[in-house]
Parts: structure tokens; sequence; C-alpha cells
């Protein structure tokens, strides 16, 4: 997995970065190629003999993402899940349908955490269970990304046609399988101190063989203005005993 360069996304998430209020924003759009790099492959064969691996891993509530991170939403509006079966028909189709999208495949599971792996190099997802990640469309992943930016990045009604812009011109939306992450309360950094909440998406466009990861964490911004509420005086004290 190779790690595709845009100084495009790279100016965008400076933009919100400088743009948070009263917080401190850590916003990642990064794109990478599915293709494996020679590590990759070897760790894969292994997990591929392992005979802890079953041919598919169930997923995690799609109406449980999209409910907690929105608050929005209200709770009496019911969300269809994306792999309800349609009350148009019951052909088997529907029921194909229903079996696929309430569970992922050994081999996209290990691409979903190497995304993740590559993106935070100082953690690693590599256990993380298939049940933290959900299938969701685009548009209610959308509107979770923007009502949660809307409160903390200035002027964001402005930029949100620009980030879509960005994710419509990388990977093509319309044409992606689109996973939520929601964090198992392990050592990652979703959940470390500070991180007020967090979201995460990860598309992955098969025709064009790439995955853009979506991250916003919202930190605290107590611990770097520390340093103006309790200005630093041993100096000022050092040089007083000197005189």
């Amino acid at each position: 997995m190779k790690f595709l360069e845009s100084s495009e996304m790279d100016a965008f998430a400076q933009t919100l970065t400088t743009g948070a209020i009263d917080c401190v924003i850590d916003f990642k759009m990064e794109t990478y190629s599915s293709k494996m790099v020679t590590s990759e492959k070897k760790l894969w064969k292994e997990n591929d003999k392992s005979v802890m691996w079953c041919e598919r891993q169930p997923l995690g509530s799609y109406e449980e993402v999209v409910m907690s991170a929105s608050p929005s939403v209200g709770h009496n509006h019911r969300l269809r899940h994306l792999s309800e079966r349609s009350c148009s028909g019951g052909s088997d189709t529907d029921v194909d349908d229903y079996c696929i999208k309430d569970s992922i495949s050994r081999k996209r599971l290990y691409d979903l955490t190497q995304v993740l792996n590559c993106s935070f190099p100082d953690h690693d997802f590599s256990n993380t269970s298939s049940e933290a990640f959900a299938f969701v469309n685009y548009n209610d992943m959308s509107r979770i990304v923007d009502s949660k930016m809307e409160t903390v990045v200035r002027d964001y009604a402005v930029r949100r046609e620009e980030l879509w812009g960005l994710i419509e011109d990388a990977i093509v939306p319309k044409d992606c399988e689109i996973y939520s992450f929601k964090s198992q309360f392990e050592d990652d950094p979703f959940t470390e101190d500070g991180c007020m909440w967090a979201i995460a998406f990860i598309f992955y466009n098969k025709p064009l063989k790439r995955f853009v990861l979506l991250t916003v964490r919202c930190l605290s911004g107590r611990l770097d203005n520390t340093s103006e509420v309790f200005p630093d005086f041993s100096e000022d004290e050092d040089e007083t005993q000197q005189k």
C-alpha cells in the first residue's frame, strides 16, 4: 500500500487547522494505492494460512454509527440499514445483498487496517475487529462530517465545497464502498488523552485501486495554551536571587 501525495489535500488540511475554534483540529485526508508492497504481501500470506481467519467477518452497526456521531438525528428517526432487505421484494438477490453488506471479506478487513497503520505509524491496528467497521452511505457520511466540522471550524460553510470537491476528484464516492471506523477503546489516536471526539471514514474505489482516509480528531486546546495561562517565571526568579 503506497501513500499518494497530494499538495491540494495537504493545503486544505492546513486551512482547517488554522480555522479551529477553541480546540485543536487534527484533520487527515490521505490517498493510498491498494496495491500491496512486498512486506504487505508477506504478512497477508501469513494471515491467509491462519485458521483464525474466517472467510467473512461481521461488520458493526450502521445505525449505531449514524446515531452516535450525529446528534441532529432524533431518536424517533429510523435509518434504513444498508443491509436491510428492500420492502419492494424478497428475491434471492435481496438475500445475497443482505449477507454481503452485513459482513466483510478478510482481505478487505486487512486492507482497512493497513490504511490505518500507514496513516498512524505509531499505533498498530492489525488486530482490529471487523465490528469496528461499518458500511455507510455517502449522504449520511457527509452529513456527519459537516455537522461535526461546522461547530469547530471557522467559516466551514465556505470550505465544505472544497472538501467534497477534493474527495470527488480523488476517489469518486458514487463508485466507492465507504466504511466508518469506530475505536475499540484500545491504545489508538482516537481515544488518547485530550481527544474530545473523533470520526473516521475510509473510501475504497475498486476500479481505481485506491483508498482515501478521512479522519477528524477534535483535541482539547488547554494543554497547548498552558504556557500562556501559567507563564514561566523561573528565569526571573534566578536573576533576582543572583542580585
